[in-house]
Protein backbone atom coordinates (compact mmCIF):
# COMPACT_ATOMS: atom_id res chain seq x y z
CA UNK A 1 0.00 0.00 0.00
CA UNK A 2 0.94 3.25 -0.49
CA UNK A 3 2.56 5.50 2.43
CA UNK A 4 2.31 9.37 2.92
CA UNK A 5 2.28 12.09 0.50
CA UNK A 6 3.85 15.44 0.40
CA UNK A 7 2.18 18.16 0.12
CA UNK A 8 2.30 21.77 -1.60
CA UNK A 9 2.05 24.85 0.23
CA UNK A 10 -1.47 25.85 1.27
CA UNK A 11 -3.36 29.54 1.16
CA UNK A 12 -5.82 30.47 3.91
CA UNK A 13 -9.30 31.58 3.27
CA UNK A 14 -12.23 33.10 4.96
CA UNK A 15 -15.10 30.52 4.99
CA UNK A 16 -18.58 30.88 6.99
CA UNK A 17 -16.44 32.59 9.35
CA UNK A 18 -13.40 29.98 9.77
CA UNK A 19 -10.27 30.18 8.23
CA UNK A 20 -9.89 27.23 5.90
CA UNK A 21 -6.19 25.25 4.86
CA UNK A 22 -6.15 23.98 1.42
CA UNK A 23 -3.75 21.73 0.23
CA UNK A 24 -3.05 19.31 -2.40
CA UNK A 25 -1.17 15.78 -3.13
CA UNK A 26 1.54 16.56 -4.96
CA UNK A 27 4.22 13.26 -4.35
CA UNK A 28 3.66 9.64 -2.63
CA UNK A 29 6.03 8.06 -0.79
CA UNK A 30 6.91 4.60 -2.17
CA UNK A 31 7.65 1.92 0.37
CA UNK A 32 10.20 -0.97 -1.01
CA UNK A 33 9.87 -3.35 2.23
CA UNK A 34 11.61 -2.90 4.58
CA UNK A 35 13.82 -0.12 3.08
CA UNK A 36 11.85 3.21 2.90
CA UNK A 37 12.12 6.58 1.42
CA UNK A 38 10.33 9.51 0.79
CA UNK A 39 10.62 13.19 -0.96
CA UNK A 40 10.57 15.33 1.82
CA UNK A 41 7.60 17.95 1.94
CA UNK A 42 9.01 21.03 0.92
CA UNK A 43 10.05 24.06 3.78
CA UNK A 44 9.24 21.58 6.55
CA UNK A 45 12.18 21.54 9.04
CA UNK A 46 12.37 18.21 11.24
CA UNK A 47 12.64 18.45 14.94
CA UNK A 48 15.76 18.75 16.86
CA UNK A 49 16.85 15.09 19.05
CA UNK A 50 14.71 15.28 21.56
CA UNK A 51 15.60 16.17 25.37
CA UNK A 52 16.13 13.24 28.08
CA UNK A 53 14.40 13.62 31.42
CA UNK A 54 13.87 11.71 34.54
CA UNK A 55 10.48 9.97 34.24
CA UNK A 56 7.78 9.17 37.05
CA UNK A 57 4.10 8.94 37.53
CA UNK A 58 2.33 12.13 39.32
CA UNK A 59 0.48 11.28 41.99
CA UNK A 60 -3.12 12.00 41.55
CA UNK A 61 -3.14 12.60 38.08
CA UNK A 62 -5.25 9.79 36.44
CA UNK A 63 -6.50 10.61 33.43
CA UNK A 64 -10.31 9.18 32.57
CA UNK A 65 -10.56 7.48 28.69
CA UNK A 66 -14.23 6.53 29.58
CA UNK A 67 -14.89 3.46 27.81
CA UNK A 68 -14.66 2.81 23.74
CA UNK A 69 -17.68 2.29 21.61
CA UNK A 70 -17.42 -1.44 20.43
CA UNK A 71 -16.08 -1.30 16.46
CA UNK A 72 -17.11 -3.97 14.20
CA UNK A 73 -14.30 -5.50 11.97
CA UNK A 74 -14.87 -4.57 8.37
CA UNK A 75 -12.63 -4.80 4.75
CA UNK A 76 -12.03 -1.84 2.25
CA UNK A 77 -13.60 1.42 3.09
CA UNK A 78 -16.24 2.55 0.92
CA UNK A 79 -17.50 5.67 0.29
CA UNK A 80 -20.99 4.61 0.96
CA UNK A 81 -20.44 3.99 4.41
CA UNK A 82 -20.05 7.10 6.03
CA UNK A 83 -21.10 10.23 5.56
CA UNK A 84 -18.89 13.64 4.94
CA UNK A 85 -19.37 17.43 5.42
CA UNK A 86 -18.33 17.97 1.72
CA UNK A 87 -18.68 15.31 -1.30
CA UNK A 88 -14.82 14.14 -1.78
CA UNK A 89 -12.80 16.35 1.35
CA UNK A 90 -12.24 14.75 4.65
CA UNK A 91 -12.99 18.21 6.85
CA UNK A 92 -11.00 18.03 9.54
CA UNK A 93 -11.02 21.06 12.56
CA UNK A 94 -7.65 21.62 13.58
CA UNK A 95 -5.57 24.04 16.03
CA UNK A 96 -1.99 25.72 14.61
CA UNK A 97 -0.38 27.04 17.83
CA UNK A 98 0.37 23.33 19.44
CA UNK A 99 3.91 21.99 17.38
CA UNK A 100 5.09 19.85 16.26
CA UNK A 101 1.93 18.39 16.18
CA UNK A 102 -0.12 20.90 14.35
CA UNK A 103 1.19 24.74 13.96
CA UNK A 104 1.64 27.49 10.97
CA UNK A 105 4.63 27.46 8.35
CA UNK A 106 4.64 29.81 6.19
CA UNK A 107 1.26 30.46 6.38
CA UNK A 108 0.49 26.84 5.83
CA UNK A 109 -0.54 23.85 8.38
CA UNK A 110 2.15 21.52 9.26
CA UNK A 111 3.10 19.01 11.73
CA UNK A 112 2.70 15.42 12.45
CA UNK A 113 -1.02 15.44 13.15
CA UNK A 114 -1.26 17.20 9.54
CA UNK A 115 0.55 14.57 7.97
CA UNK A 116 -1.42 11.87 9.63
CA UNK A 117 -5.08 13.17 8.80
CA UNK A 118 -3.55 14.28 5.71
CA UNK A 119 -2.74 10.64 4.50
CA UNK A 120 -5.88 9.16 6.16
CA UNK A 121 -8.21 10.99 3.74
CA UNK A 122 -5.54 10.07 0.78
CA UNK A 123 -6.36 6.41 1.60
CA UNK A 124 -10.04 7.02 1.99
CA UNK A 125 -9.64 8.34 -1.49
CA UNK A 126 -10.26 12.14 -0.22
CA UNK A 127 -8.93 15.28 -0.66
CA UNK A 128 -7.51 16.87 3.10
CA UNK A 129 -8.72 20.23 4.24
CA UNK A 130 -7.54 21.80 7.75
CA UNK A 131 -10.02 24.09 9.21
CA UNK A 132 -8.53 26.32 11.44
CA UNK A 133 -10.10 26.09 15.01
CA UNK A 134 -9.58 27.25 18.76
CA UNK A 135 -9.79 24.56 21.70
CA UNK A 136 -13.45 25.71 22.55
CA UNK A 137 -14.94 25.02 18.95
CA UNK A 138 -12.43 22.28 17.80
CA UNK A 139 -15.06 19.10 18.96
CA UNK A 140 -18.47 21.86 18.55
CA UNK A 141 -16.85 21.83 14.21
CA UNK A 142 -17.59 18.22 14.71
CA UNK A 143 -20.74 17.48 16.92
CA UNK A 144 -22.33 20.51 14.56
CA UNK A 145 -21.44 18.87 11.06
CA UNK A 146 -18.70 22.06 10.44
CA UNK A 147 -16.18 19.50 10.30
CA UNK A 148 -16.03 15.48 9.53
CA UNK A 149 -13.24 14.65 12.24
CA UNK A 150 -10.95 16.75 14.74
CA UNK A 151 -7.21 16.47 14.86
CA UNK A 152 -5.67 18.59 17.84
CA UNK A 153 -3.73 16.61 19.89
CA UNK A 154 -6.51 15.66 21.63
CA UNK A 155 -6.32 13.17 24.65
CA UNK A 156 -9.00 10.72 24.70
CA UNK A 157 -11.01 11.58 27.80
CA UNK A 158 -14.29 10.17 29.04
CA UNK A 159 -16.12 14.18 29.43
CA UNK A 160 -14.90 14.46 25.61
CA UNK A 161 -16.77 11.15 24.74
CA UNK A 162 -19.81 12.12 25.44
CA UNK A 163 -20.38 14.62 23.15
CA UNK A 164 -17.66 12.66 20.29
CA UNK A 165 -16.47 9.35 19.24
CA UNK A 166 -12.51 8.67 19.49
CA UNK A 167 -10.46 6.52 17.02
CA UNK A 168 -8.24 4.56 18.18
CA UNK A 169 -5.48 6.11 20.00
CA UNK A 170 -2.35 7.44 17.90
CA UNK A 171 -0.10 8.97 19.86
CA UNK A 172 0.68 7.98 23.82
CA UNK A 173 0.70 11.43 25.71
CA UNK A 174 3.03 12.11 28.42
CA UNK A 175 3.62 15.09 30.53
CA UNK A 176 6.95 16.79 30.81
CA UNK A 177 7.69 19.43 33.47
CA UNK A 178 10.01 22.41 32.58
CA UNK A 179 11.94 25.12 34.44
CA UNK A 180 14.20 27.67 34.05
CA UNK A 181 17.72 26.98 33.40
CA UNK A 182 18.84 28.15 37.09
CA UNK A 183 16.42 25.63 38.49
CA UNK A 184 17.02 22.34 37.04
CA UNK A 185 20.16 21.13 39.24
CA UNK A 186 18.97 19.11 41.62
CA UNK A 187 15.34 20.43 40.97
CA UNK A 188 12.85 19.43 43.52
CA UNK A 189 8.94 20.57 43.52
CA UNK A 190 9.55 22.64 46.77
CA UNK A 191 11.51 24.74 44.50
CA UNK A 192 7.86 26.19 42.96
CA UNK A 193 6.02 26.49 46.09
CA UNK A 194 4.48 30.22 45.76
CA UNK A 195 4.98 30.48 41.73
CA UNK A 196 2.91 30.18 39.04
CA UNK A 197 2.43 27.21 36.92
CA UNK A 198 1.88 27.57 33.03
CA UNK A 199 0.08 24.85 31.05
CA UNK A 200 -2.00 24.57 27.62
CA UNK A 201 -5.52 25.62 28.19
CA UNK A 202 -8.08 23.05 28.19
CA UNK A 203 -5.69 19.73 28.14
CA UNK A 204 -4.77 17.06 30.19
CA UNK A 205 -1.94 19.07 31.67
CA UNK A 206 -4.33 21.91 33.20
CA UNK A 207 -6.19 19.12 34.81
CA UNK A 208 -3.18 17.70 36.27
CA UNK A 209 -1.68 20.75 37.32
CA UNK A 210 -4.61 21.49 38.99
CA UNK A 211 -5.26 18.13 41.40
CA UNK A 212 -1.61 17.37 41.71
CA UNK A 213 0.91 19.83 41.21
CA UNK A 214 -1.10 23.00 42.50
CA UNK A 215 -1.25 21.38 45.69
CA UNK A 216 1.75 19.25 45.97
CA UNK A 217 4.19 21.81 45.11
CA UNK A 218 1.79 24.59 46.35
CA UNK A 219 2.00 26.61 43.80
CA UNK A 220 0.75 30.27 43.78
CA UNK A 221 -1.53 29.63 40.64
CA UNK A 222 -1.77 27.82 37.47
CA UNK A 223 -2.33 29.91 34.32
CA UNK A 224 -4.04 28.57 31.15
CA UNK A 225 -2.61 29.30 27.59
CA UNK A 226 -4.31 29.03 24.35
CA UNK A 227 -0.89 29.56 22.78
CA UNK A 228 1.89 27.20 24.49
CA UNK A 229 4.96 28.50 23.18
CA UNK A 230 3.90 31.63 24.96
CA UNK A 231 3.87 30.49 28.33
CA UNK A 232 7.78 29.19 27.50
CA UNK A 233 8.72 33.12 26.54
CA UNK A 234 6.89 33.83 30.13
CA UNK A 235 8.94 31.05 31.45
CA UNK A 236 12.47 32.50 29.69
CA UNK A 237 11.97 35.56 31.29
CA UNK A 238 10.73 34.96 34.81
CA UNK A 239 7.38 35.19 34.33
CA UNK A 240 6.10 32.13 35.70
CA UNK A 241 8.21 29.32 37.84
CA UNK A 242 7.58 26.40 35.37
CA UNK A 243 5.51 25.07 32.37
CA UNK A 244 3.29 21.69 32.14
CA UNK A 245 2.79 20.27 28.51
CA UNK A 246 2.84 16.62 26.56
CA UNK A 247 6.45 16.09 25.87
CA UNK A 248 6.68 16.75 21.95
CA UNK A 249 5.89 20.10 22.41
CA UNK A 250 8.25 20.93 25.11
CA UNK A 251 10.82 19.06 23.87
CA UNK A 252 10.53 21.68 20.73
CA UNK A 253 9.97 24.36 22.64
CA UNK A 254 13.42 23.79 24.68
CA UNK A 255 14.91 23.91 21.95
CA UNK A 256 13.99 27.61 20.54
CA UNK A 257 13.20 28.96 23.44
CA UNK A 258 16.83 30.21 25.21
CA UNK A 259 17.17 29.14 29.00
CA UNK A 260 14.66 26.73 29.71
CA UNK A 261 15.38 23.31 30.81
CA UNK A 262 13.27 20.01 30.58
CA UNK A 263 13.74 18.36 33.88
CA UNK A 264 10.94 15.79 34.97
CA UNK A 265 8.27 13.54 32.55
CA UNK A 266 5.31 12.39 33.79
CA UNK A 267 3.56 9.22 32.84
CA UNK A 268 0.33 9.86 33.06
CA UNK A 269 -1.72 7.07 30.78
CA UNK A 270 -3.19 9.39 28.40
CA UNK A 271 -3.29 9.23 24.85
CA UNK A 272 -4.62 11.22 21.65
CA UNK A 273 -7.12 10.27 19.28
CA UNK A 274 -8.94 11.29 16.02
CA UNK A 275 -12.67 12.87 17.13
CA UNK A 276 -15.32 11.36 15.19
CA UNK A 277 -19.54 12.89 15.34
CA UNK A 278 -21.12 9.91 17.28
CA UNK A 279 -23.43 9.68 14.50
CA UNK A 280 -20.69 8.61 11.92
CA UNK A 281 -19.83 5.22 13.29
CA UNK A 282 -18.65 4.05 10.01
CA UNK A 283 -16.04 6.94 9.17
CA UNK A 284 -14.58 6.03 12.57
CA UNK A 285 -14.35 2.82 11.69
CA UNK A 286 -12.85 2.99 8.00
CA UNK A 287 -10.36 5.61 9.70
CA UNK A 288 -9.17 2.79 12.42
CA UNK A 289 -8.42 0.48 9.38
CA UNK A 290 -6.56 2.74 7.79
CA UNK A 291 -4.75 3.67 11.04
CA UNK A 292 -3.85 0.29 11.15
CA UNK A 293 -2.46 -0.42 8.11
CA UNK A 294 -0.44 2.78 8.53
CA UNK A 295 1.08 1.31 11.26
CA UNK A 296 1.14 -2.31 9.84
CA UNK A 297 2.79 -0.97 5.99
CA UNK A 298 5.22 1.52 8.07
CA UNK A 299 4.03 4.92 7.28
CA UNK A 300 3.37 5.88 10.24
CA UNK A 301 6.83 4.75 11.82
CA UNK A 302 8.22 7.19 8.82
CA UNK A 303 5.83 9.90 10.23
CA UNK A 304 6.74 9.73 13.73
CA UNK A 305 10.25 9.71 13.17
CA UNK A 306 10.27 12.78 10.84
CA UNK A 307 8.33 14.41 13.23
CA UNK A 308 9.64 13.49 16.83
CA UNK A 309 13.19 12.23 15.68
CA UNK A 310 12.46 8.86 17.59
CA UNK A 311 11.04 5.50 16.91
CA UNK A 312 7.06 5.24 17.97
CA UNK A 313 6.57 2.99 21.26
CA UNK A 314 5.71 -0.77 20.71
CA UNK A 315 2.54 -2.24 21.14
Amino acid sequence: MAGPAAYQAGTMTPMAGRRLVRFSLVAALTLLGPACHSEPAPTVQAPPNPTTAPSTVLAGCVVDQGSARPSTPRTGPSPGDYTIVQPGILVAASMTSHPPFESLQGGRPVGFDIDLIAEVARRLGLRPEIQSATLSSVLTDVVQGRADVAIAALSIRSDRRSVVDFTDAYYPADLALTVGVGQARGFGLSALSGKVLGVPGGTTAESCARSALLPQARLASVKAYQDISAAFTDLSVGRLGAVLADVPTSDRLVQAVPGVQMVQVYKTGDAYAIAVARSNPKLREAINRVLGDMRRDGTYALLFQKWFQVKPPSG
